[in-house]
């Protein structure tokens, strides 16, 4: 129990939800003032500083810990994400600040995994379209294509990647990885090639890798240029990986078939975002781990890693390089 009246800032909203009163209540109980974030979004690095300026501990979701934000909250001693991402946060200066940082890896690898399944299907079969269209009065019979059969090329096949993989085993998909740690010895049911390759011969290309200096706008305008006309991409990872300019360009000319987002450079992305013209985009709010399921996961290993390092006791999900 701690005496000392200290503070502690939950910034993911989704943690108000009736399923996480376990975890509201772990957190009244032990002690700490609770402040929650109000704003219904994640908070940008201004309104970060100022919630969390007198705070010891932060329970995280999608907000901007850039060095500039640590540098102005002396008093942290701990970021614990609610999720597996950590590349919105700063973690040299994390380090060099004594700032304990932590996340919940494989809590929400199902919810992604199936969220980039649900996206396939989507676009395969032009469901948000022909929602909106039927509803509108129109009677369209657009014809679609089948996963059954197709190659599907995962990039980045960490947990959520692999989680993808046997979701999609009873559709007899074949499935190409590219991920530079890749060991084919312990996984003899994909094949792994090149970046360039997985391209080429993918129906279907899902992302599932950290914003990195390396990965960012790694699908640009070359990249797509080497795709099949009526290639499907579905991204469930970080907006910075995609050139959305470049994106846009190559649904204009047939080479993407369809592209489903629920992450964006800018989020959330404004209303005139350029890719919303196309009716083959399908756009979610980043909630791709939000699911009861996985936010119960990510909730209690996110309040068990917060009050253990505040209570300076041992932390196994200490976060280290970034990942999805």
């Amino acid at each position: 129990m701690n005496t000392d009246s200290q503070k502690i800032l939950v910034t993911p909203t989704s943690f108000t939800s009736a399923e996480l009163e376990f975890a509201r209540d772990l957190l009244q109980d032990s002690g700490y003032e609770i402040a929650y974030n109000q704003s219904g979004k994640p908070l940008d690095a201004d309104s970060l500083v100022a919630a969390a300026r007198d705070c010891v501990g932060i329970l995280a979701g999608l907000d901007d810990f850039s060095a500039a934000v640590l540098d102005q909250l002396p008093g942290l001693r701990v970021i614990s994400r609610y999720g597996v991402g950590v590349d919105r946060v700063d973690l040299q200066t994390a380090r060099r600040n004594g700032v304990v940082v932590t996340n919940t890896p494989g809590a929400n690898s199902i919810a992604v995994a199936e969220m980039a399944l649900t996206s396939m299907f989507a676009l395969a079969r032009h469901i948000a379209w022909l929602n909106e269209t039927t509803r509108q009065g129109q009677w369209l019979r657009v014809v679609g294509t089948e996963l059954s059969q197709a190659t599907l090329g995962i990039v980045g096949y960490g947990s959520i990647g692999r989680a993808l993989r046997q979701l999609v085993t009873g559709l007899e998909m074949k499935v190409l990885v590219y991920d530079p740690f890749f060991n084919p010895d312990t996984d003899p049911t994909v094949q792994g090639v090149d970046l360039p390759d997985l391209v080429r011969e993918s129906n279907f290309i899902s992302l599932h890798l950290p914003l990195t200096p390396e990965t960012a706008h790694l699908f640009d305008a070359s990249m797509f240029r080497l795709m099949s006309p009526g290639t499907f991409l579905i991204n469930t990872s970080r907006g910075g990986i995609i050139d959305e300019s470049a994106a846009a360009a190559a649904l204009d000319a047939g080479q993407l078939a369809g592209l489903a987002l629920d992450a964006y450079e800018q989020e959330p992305p404004a209303p005139d975002h350029e890719l919303f013209r196309f009716p083959n985009v399908i756009a979610t709010p980043h909630s791709g781990a939000q699911t009861v399921q996985s936010r119960i996961r990510m909730a209690k290993g996110a309040v068990d890693n917060l009050l253990r390092a505040l209570a300076g006791e041992p932390v196994t999900n200490l976060a280290s390089d970034p990942e999805v």
